[in-house]
């Protein structure tokens, strides 16, 4: 039984894929703040604040009871929740958003991977741990402080906790994605922003008109076929790039 495991999977691009997950026949675990759109037989959605983070290792210590990992052959986890606010300078954004931010988009993920590690430590399955990244972990963009440094920071973390597990017996494999530019809510957050707060927000309402933005469903199936092909550990995958060389 391959068991996959999702957090933010109730909207967007974390939705596209569970649903993929689902049609290859996974029994996928997701978890968001808000009720799953839809119901499956192998899919069991929880209803989680993410930035809760007692209650974020609460439901993934949930997922991976012992009776699952007995029932289990594979594991994947899919660090994909996120969030691109607050849009500001650094010294214009509230704190209480900034903290928010962080524990999303970067405590959250490290904490979910601690215990995954812990708990499949003697898991001899294929255990496979992704984490969503974006070009703004390599490039600063002003009014991005944080979105920039929190997906550097997961970078960097994925890249660590590779090296560690060539030590292990049953080593975990993980890697970054970055999906580019899709149709989702977040992008919908980025066109709500000011030129004075983001410089490039033309550009991005440009994509959005002209119809350029790649769907969820699109970029789900990249990484799906990337899945496919047995990726090799500590690399950050972008979906443009890898998407040219599959076609």
């Amino acid at each position: 039984m391959r068991i996959s495991i999702v957090t933010g999977g109730s909207t967007g691009f974390g939705l596209a894929l569970v649903n993929q997950l689902l049609s290859r026949g996974d029994h996928v675990y997701s978890a968001a703040r808000r009720a799953a759109p839809i119901s499956h037989p192998k899919l069991t959605h929880a209803q989680v604040d993410l930035t809760n983070e007692e209650a974020a290792t609460e439901w993934l210590q949930s997922v991976l009871s012992p009776h699952t990992l007995a029932e289990a052959d594979e594991i994947l986890l899919i660090n994909n929740a996120g969030m691109v606010t607050p849009i500001k300078r650094v010294g214009q954004g509230g704190q209480d958003t900034l903290h928010q931010h962080y524990t999303l988009n970067l405590v959250t993920p490290v904490l979910l991977s601690h215990l995954f590690v812990e708990l499949t430590q003697l898991f001899k399955g294929k255990k496979t741990v992704i984490y969503l990244s974006s070009g703004a972990a390599k490039n600063p963009y002003k009014g991005w402080s944080a979105y920039c440094s929190s997906k550097a920071g997961l970078d960097m973390f994925m890249r660590t906790l590779h090296e560690e597990q060539k030590d292990e017996a049953y080593p975990v494999n993980t890697f970054s994605f970055s999906p580019g530019t899709m149709d989702t809510e977040m992008q919908g957050e980025i066109r709500k922003s000011s030129k004075q707060d983001f410089e490039q927000i033309e550009r991005f309402q440009h994509l959005y008109e002209t119809g350029t933005l790649k769907s969820p469903n699109e970029v789900a199936g990249i990484l799906l076929e990337l899945l496919a092909g047995n990726p090799v550990g500590g690399n950050v995958y972008d979906a443009r790039e890898y998407g040219k060389k599959q076609s």
